[in-house]
């Protein structure tokens, strides 16, 4: 009954991997799970294959499998996708080399290998010797071997088929060693087994012939060291197909193996693409640190789209005012953007050596869908050299340097003003007539500030009891274009008809006074004529 019950697990096994793993079926899981992927990488899914290692004990004690494995490993291969690769290893004593039971599923090699399974087990090839033991240490090294040199191949399925019962010749010939796996044989298998999978999808399946129950009591059962110190180093370990599982167990764990060879070719077929693309910049940045870019790429199905995150200084002092108007998704291979401003903590020119770097995301509609499938995006940044002068100011240069400009200009001309407040005297005629019109005194005067006019005054009148003062105003130098002025006032006396006022004098023309010393009009005493000029 146990050997029925293993016949018809190994018959169920072989059944689901050949009808259901490899059968041409609509990608109705990725479809679902990965809609946006699928949908860009569906024709590559179709076109992505995997490479299937077969080894197989054909050591005498598994001769009676031959009826059941060698079919079943003919509708395999039948079933097989062209493209797929199929590697056979035949193993005992040693492990022959699978030339003729290997190859690349085609219409025409699908018959050549169904040809050559049949002589899987009699093969003229194999000698007495070679069928007398059973070599796991060997047989495990022929499958990594088998990866290694197929290297192309992104997804491996991995699947011994013994009993598991280590059994290697010894000297002489014929002598049986019975034993389990050394350390160092373990840590051998371990490490090629490691670098052969490497940069792959592998799933790797033991499936153990004969009587489980007798083959665990054996003291040469090695398959749990394979399972805990070999195997460990797949994604998955070693999954190991019992017959202590259902019917119902095994169809779905080869539905779930199928759909996971499934998700690992599309993760495969992203993985060669996953890439930023080329990212080219040129800059021109001016004396106030502000910034345009030029700047180009390429992009892929993968990543359409960039978006510019950050631009950034390192030199000590340095910070880059980012204009985050230009942060923005963008699906042109060129770009003209104001990248913003570089500015130094200090105000002042300020030499930058440095590399801005631009800091770049890849935006997609289906970044969920890359998160399922543990693919991180490739982090992009490009730099470009910037060696130059930076003026920081909270002005623009331009307008610092106009504001200079100007107050130096303002103070030239307020030292001009100030100059022209000292030079300018006054200098003309003093007359002084009486009421009648005639001349009683004249007077010149030349280079002065200042001067009174009157009985004991710096221009003295006899009988005149009144006094007039002529005093030049000096305006500010800040008020650029004022230009001083004079004015006379009655110190003492009268003015007309009115006491104490003042007035200013007119440069260009005579300027007549009446003064008197009396309160009433008519008592009018003198008419000064004043006629002043400045220099």
């Amino acid at each position: 009954m146990r050997n029925r019950s293993l016949k018809y697990l190994f018959v169920t096994l072989m059944a689901l991997l050949a009808e259901t793993l490899f059968a041409q079926s609509p990608l109705h899981y990725l479809e679902s799970t990965f809609p946006r992927l699928t949908e860009i990488y569906k024709d590559d899914i179709d076109k992505s294959h995997a490479h299937y290692v077969f080894a197989i004990d054909v050591s005498g004690s598994m001769n009676a499998y031959e009826p059941t494995m060698v079919p079943l490993l003919k509708n395999f291969i039948q079933a097989l996708p062209n493209g797929d690769k199929v590697t056979v290893i035949p193993f005992g004593t040693e492990i022959k080399n699978p030339m003729g039971f290997s190859g690349i599923i085609s219409n025409e090699m699908k018959s050549t290998l169904c040809s050559n399974m049949e002589r899987l087990y009699r093969n003229p090839n194999y000698d007495q010797l070679f069928c007398d033991h059973t070599n796991i240490y060997k047989a495990i090294n022929g499958i990594s071997n088998a990866v290694i040199t197929n290297s192309e191949y992104k997804v491996n399925i991995l699947i011994p088929l013994t009993d598991f019962l280590n059994n290697i010749p010894k000297v002489p010939p014929h002598q049986f060693n019975k034993r389990r796996l050394t350390a160092e044989e373990l840590s051998e298998m371990r490490s090629q087994l490691a670098s052969a999978i490497k940069g792959s999808y592998v799933r790797c399946v033991a499936v153990e012939l004969g009587n489980e129950t007798e083959n665990r009591q054996q003291k040469e059962f090695c398959l749990d060291q394979l399972q805990n110190n070999v195997f460990d180093v797949a994604e998955n370990g070693l999954e190991i197909v019992s017959t202590n599982n259902s019917k119902e167990a095994i169809e779905q764990w080869f539905e779930q193996l199928r759909r996971d060879i499934l998700v690992v070719k599309l993760r495969s077929i992203i993985d060669s693409e996953n890439k930023a693309g080329k990212v080219r910049m040129s800059t021109k940045m001016d004396i106030d640190g502000n910034t345009i870019s030029d700047i180009t790429w390429s992009p892929n199905r993968l990543y359409s789209k960039i978006k510019i995150d950050s631009t950034f200084l390192r030199q000590q002092g340095f910070v880059f005012v980012n204009d985050t108007t230009n942060y923005q998704t963008m699906r042109d291979t060129i770009l003209h953007l104001e990248l913003g401003q570089a500015k130094h903590q200090n105000y002042g020119f300020h030499y930058l050596n440095d590399s801005l770097s631009l800091g770049i995301s890849l935006p997609t509609d289906f970044d969920s869908e890359l998160e399922k499938l543990g693919i991180s995006k490739p982090l992009s940044s490009t730099n470009t050299e910037e060696n130059q002068w930076i003026f920081t100011f909270f002005l623009p240069f331009w307008v610092t340097c106009l504001a200079v400009f100007l107050i130096i200009l303002y103070i030239i001309l307020a030292i001009r003003a100030a100059s022209i407040n000292a030079k300018e005297k006054m200098s003309g005629k003093i007359v002084v007539s009486d009421a009648t019109g005639g001349e009683i005194f004249t007077k010149k005067v030349a280079e002065c500030d200042k001067l009174t006019i009157g009985k004991s005054a710096d221009i003295r009148v006899d009988d005149a009891e009144w006094t007039l003062c002529v005093t030049k105003v000096k305006p500010s130098p800040l008020l650029l274009f004022k230009k001083p002025y004079f004015e006379w006032s009655a110190t003492k006396g009268y003015v007309g008809s009115k006491m104490g006022t003042t007035g200013c004098i007119n440069t260009r023309n005579d300027n007549l006074l009446k003064v008197s010393c009396g309160g009433r009009k008519s008592d009018i005493t003198h008419k000064v004529s004043l006629r002043l000029n400045t220099k």
